[in-house]
Parts: C-alpha cells; sequence; structure tokens
C-alpha cells in the first residue's frame, strides 16, 4: 500500500524502534520518524551521542545545521553561540565558521534521521504523530470505532469515515 501512494515519512513510537522498520521505509524512499528506545541501546560509536550528534573535539554535541540530500551537517557548538568552548574555535578549526561535519544517513538509517532526530524538524512530525493517536483515541472511546457494527470492509470503511466527520463537526463546533 505505501509503495504504491507517496508516502514520505512513517512516524511511529519507540515500540517500532527496529532497523527492519527503518529499512522498510527506505524501500518505499520514506524517512523513519521514531525515537530511539533505549531498551535495546548499544553503546554509541566514540564521539557520537545516543541521538546520532557527533561531538567536537572538546567533546561537545555539535549544532545541526540543516542536511544536503543525504548527508547531515553539523557544526562548532561554539561557533553557533551554543556553548562557551574554554579553547574557542581555534581548537577545532582554524576556519572563523568552525569546525564542519557531515555525517551520511545512509550508513545508519537507525542512528541518522533526516530530518536529525534533535531538530525542531523531527520533533514537529513526531507530534503529528501524537495527534493522530490523540483522534484515534478519541474515535474508539466516543464514536464507537473499535465497535463497528458492521461487516465486509466498504461498510467498515465507510463507519470509520463518518466516525471522523463526526469527530470534526464537533471540533469545528467547539471552535
Amino acid at each position: 500500500m505505501a509503495a504504491k501512494s507517496k508516502t514520505k515519512f512513517f512516524m511511529l513510537d519507540a515500540g517500532y524502534d527496529q532497523m527492519k522498520n527503518y529499512e522498510a521505509a527506505r524501500s518505499v524512499k520514506a524517512q523513519a520518524i521514531i525515537p530511539l528506545n533505549p531498551r535495546n541501546e548499544k553503546e554509541p560509536p566514540a564521539g557520537i551521542t545516543r541521538k546520532g550528534t557527533p561531538c567536537c573535539s572538546m567533546g561537545f554535541p555539535m549544532t545541526y545545521w540543516g542536511h544536503e540530500k543525504v548527508h547531515l551537517k553539523f557544526r562548532c557548538p561554539h561557533a553557533t553561540g551554543q556553548v562557551d568552548c574554554p579553547l574557542g574555535m581555534a581548537a577545532c578549526s582554524s576556519s572563523n565558521y568552525g569546525m564542519v561535519v557531515k555525517t551520511n544517513s545512509q550508513t545508519d538509517l537507525r542512528r541518522y534521521a533526516l530530518p536529525h532526530r534533535e531538530s525542531r524538524g523531527w520533533k514537529e512530525l513526531y507530534n503529528k504523530r501524537t495527534s493522530v493517536e490523540r483522534c484515534n483515541s478519541r474515535m474508539k472511546t466516543y464514536l464507537t470505532a473499535n465497535q463497528p457494527h458492521v461487516w465486509g470492509i466498504q461498510k467498515v470503511t465507510t463507519h470509520q469515515y463518518l466516525n471522523a466527520i463526526v469527530l470534526l463537526a464537533s471540533a469545528l463546533a467547539i471552535a
């Protein structure tokens, strides 16, 4: 089903944090938006935080600075004003722009998400998932979505569409 549509993101909770889910999303040219589950987490590679952010030579997490195609770009946290490094930018780079690190998101689909896990864009996408979960919960609790009194895929689909219309109409009535 997802292969036929133009799905851009799979937004799932941490229970789905398994490599096969990231690979399934990638196979249909989509990005998995899944928080890392610390239960199955292995120690990250040296110089990388648990969420996939590289650290500068002083050990500070670098600042996410966007992405270019499949590469995530990170800048020196001192150059971006995130930390006050005792050595300044001189320890990392002679440039006044500061040290830049690019990571290839294809090397580890689980650790490197586009957009980056700690970015505002990733958090906004994940928040959309939670709003859909709230709507599903309301439909199950108040609109009998989990107890259809009809049979057959066409009738159940129509029933769920009617539930969604009632949910939207009630939200508009309140607004």
